[in-house]
């Protein structure tokens, strides 16, 4: 499974090193990056998530992704603790805590494990989008906003999803065609974005506040990925028995060992934070996972047989 990781990775990097020449070249904006952002985000990401829970109904599987939320649940309650614990900047913490599990983490996990490995994601992005829409937005807005969270696209395709994964027949050939055309593009398009993303950071930026920087990447790459290393070989050894119970754990690893949510950089830009900060902990990270998340990977492999 590490060299799959590895591949897909180098893949995904050269599919990004396109899109950040395209972005030196063209100058991409921030209107243009947000647009882009958000076309992944509202309309590609759902249309994928659709698309994957759309095959015969299997109980085992409901049960497995059950057993997936419980385990982002726990990951991320771990990870926002270590980032309230060991940080007072509220944009460090939510770099800690949330993992780019949808642009990095969906392409990845289907390039490895196929759309089988797409379901199981869905629980931990589901989990994921909830608290990045209480608690992270709590943190940059001071309050609490549920109604984001119940017409957030990504959920409401999940909560469709598993309805359609019930039905005793799965989508018509008309309906299923435009998802499943538009599911193939969240790849190119995903890897796209973050190559833009990195092409707008400046080194010069990084000067004054590298200590803050390094720290917070430290945490989120190395720190987080070993406590979830272990919390995720414990739970092997009660679920190890069912069936793809091994694939439930890596797709899980491979969510929690992304770089930096993009979803940080807009809630820091919606509240008047720092947003060129923000950017800068997606595009370090994003550069950084490059080394760490097949190197984590390849550890695991050695722990879970």
């Amino acid at each position: 499974m590490y060299l799959l990781v590895t591949k897909q990775l180098i893949t995904m990097s050269i599919i990004g090193l396109g899109g950040f020449i395209f972005a030196k070249i063209f100058k991409v904006t921030e209107p243009e990056r947000k647009f882009l952002s958000k076309l992944l985000m509202y309309f590609i990401n759902p249309a994928m998530v659709l698309n994957s829970f759309n095959r015969e109904f299997d109980s085992q599987k409901l049960l497995l992704l059950g057993i997936v939320v419980i385990l982002a649940l726990i990951i991320h309650g771990v990870m926002i603790v270590l980032g309230i614990l060991t940080t007072k900047q509220k944009i460090d913490r939510l770099a800690i805590a949330f993992t780019n599990c949808g642009f990095i983490g969906i392409p990845l996990i289907r390039g490895v494990f196929g759309d089988e490995g797409i379901i199981f994601l869905m629980g931990y992005l589901a989990i994921f989008n909830i608290l990045v829409w209480t608690y992270g937005y709590r943190q940059l807005s001071g309050k609490t906003n549920f109604v984001k969270v119940i017409t957030n696209p990504n959920i409401i395709a999940v909560t469709l999803g598993i309805v359609i994964f019930c039905m005793p027949a799965t989508l018509p050939e008309v309906f299923a065609r435009p998802l499943s055309l538009v599911a193939d593009t969240n790849t190119a398009v995903s890897m796209m974005l973050v190559g833009v993303l990195i092409a707008d950071f400046h080194p010069s930026k990084s000067k004054e506040v590298f200590p803050r920087l390094a720290k917070m990447t430290l945490l989120r790459l190395v720190v987080c990925s070993i406590l979830n290393i272990a919390i995720l070989f414990l739970a092997y050894k009660v679920i190890g028995g069912l069936d793809n119970s091994r694939m439930i754990i890596f797709v899980v690893l491979i969510c929690s060992l992304c770089p930096v949510a993009t979803s940080i950089p807009s809630l820091a830009c919606l509240f008047d934070h720092d947003a060129s900060y923000a950017s800068l902990t997606v595009s370090i990270t994003s550069i950084v996972c490059i080394i760490t998340l097949p190197t984590f990977v390849a550890i695991t492999e050695r722990l879970i047989r």
